[in-house]
């Protein structure tokens, strides 16, 4: 049968509303309300607290979250870091959402992505399930924790991909996080898990760790729990700085001219790079270029590593003669500053060799230093200063510094930093 004109126009207009409906209800624009998805979710949240034994008071507040059944609970390192430290003066609880306060042990650390694992003593939780979607920037995500200790909240935020200037990926997030949500959940819209709480820039500015970093240590988890964690952190730690300082190693790095010098400049993504330069009343003018990696790795509140620091003095003499000023740079080469964390608990004294080198044409006095880590052994911290004698009145004066390395990486990482130095005879 033939439809007429009219017939026709109505069916088609039944069906593109009908399309329009669909659509509608399909659309990442429809979406649940954050009071649905706290509502529906809010039973998986937890605050972790770190309690001092002597006082029996928090330490430490954090938050985290059921991953399975069993009572497993993610949350970061950084939340528990002081019972792992001196688990016999702190110890592990935490608290559900009906108020009930609960034992936790540690199962398992993960220091470079700042994760933790802990075994609850309850069963049958409920709990939040890992994403294994792929995310598209402008997505929805609720972050979930529990803020200022001012109660389980959530916060509506969008995702902005992974950070290009951190050593490790991040998640970049549109949203206010704050102190206490660390650990925390952030979930998408059918409530998976895309990535941990870790940390605050402030101004609506947060980052996630990504859900693939839980899964991995969760697998980890299932076959052994480490009996010393002190020995998990080293072997972690001695892993990654070999794995970023070979692949730093294996090309020349970038460089760039001062004065008569070439000198390394940003050698990566995640390394960012500052230069100024003041003269004042002073008879010398003196140019800075800093480098420096943007996140270490946080093991206490008074220990991090992972740091590369690299700093370039440029000076030129303008009324001292040549002996001042040959005075001047000894006494800058006899004081670097490397900014990394010290300590008698933690490190032992600096033991370092001076020489004297010719490359390229260039003659050099140099100083090589290391302290070693009393907790980790094999690990180091590294100072490798150099200064440039060439010319009378200017000079080089280039500090790089290493945390948590091994002596062959610290003595391999130094020489090839030493081989980007050139002097171009004026």
């Amino acid at each position: 049968m033939l439809l007429t004109k009219t017939q026709t126009c109505n069916k088609l207009l039944v069906i593109s509303l009908l399309a329009m409906a669909l659509l509608f209800l399909t659309s990442p624009f429809s979406h649940a309300t954050t009071e649905e998805v706290f509502e529906q979710y809010q039973d998986s949240l937890l605050q972790i607290r770190i309690i001092d034994k002597s006082t029996n008071s928090k330490s430490t507040i954090g938050s985290g979250f059921f991953i399975d059944q069993y009572g497993t609970i993610a949350t970061n390192y950084h939340v528990i870091s002081k019972h792992v430290f001196k688990p016999e003066q702190y110890r592990i609880e935490y608290v559900t959402q009906d108020g009930v306060l609960h034992e936790a042990d540690l199962m398992h650390i993960d220091v470079i992505h700042d994760l933790a694992l802990l075994n609850g003593d309850a069963i049958d939780t409920p709990f939040l399930k890992i994403s294994n979607k792929t995310l598209n920037k402008g997505m929805r995500i609720y972050t979930l924790g529990n803020p200022l200790d001012l109660g389980m909240t959530i916060v509506e935020g969008t995702y902005n991909g992974l950070t290009r200037d951190t050593m490790n990926e991040r998640i970049l997030l549109s949203g206010a996080l704050n102190s206490g949500m660390s650990g925390g959940p952030s979930v998408i819209e059918d409530g998976t898990v895309i990535g941990v709480n870790v940390a605050t820039a402030g101004n609506g500015i947060g980052f996630l760790v990504p859900q693939k970093f839980l899964v991995t240590l969760a697998k980890e988890a299932k076959n052994k729990t480490p009996q010393n964690f002190m020995a998990v952190i080293r072997q972690q730690l001695l892993s990654n700085q070999a794995r970023y300082l070979d692949k730093l190693s294996a090309t020349p790095f970038p460089t760039k001219t001062l004065g008569n010098y070439t000198v390394p400049s940003k050698i990566a993504s995640y390394i960012n790079c500052w230069g100024d330069s003041k003269q004042d009343d002073v008879p010398y003018r003196k140019s800075n270029s800093y480098c420096a990696t943007k996140n270490d790795i946080y093991l206490t509140s008074y220990l991090s590593t992972g740091t590369i620091r690299y700093n370039h003095q440029y000076f030129e003499d303008i009324k001292m003669g040549k002996f001042r000023f040959a005075h001047l740079i000894e006494t800058y080469f006899s004081n670097p500053s490397s900014s990394l964390s010290s300590g008698k608990e933690n490190f032992t004294e600096y033991k370092c060799k001076s020489d004297y080198l010719a490359q390229q044409e260039m003659l050099l006095k140099t100083a090589f230093c290391l302290k070693e880590y009393k907790k980790f052994p094999g690990l180091y911290d590294m100072v490798f200063i150099l200064a440039t004698l060439n010319e009378n009145d200017k000079a080089i004066i280039s500090t790089l510094a290493l945390a948590g390395v091994s002596y062959e990486n610290a003595v391999k990482f130094g020489k090839h930093y030493l081989g980007s130095f050139a002097w171009k005879r004026p």
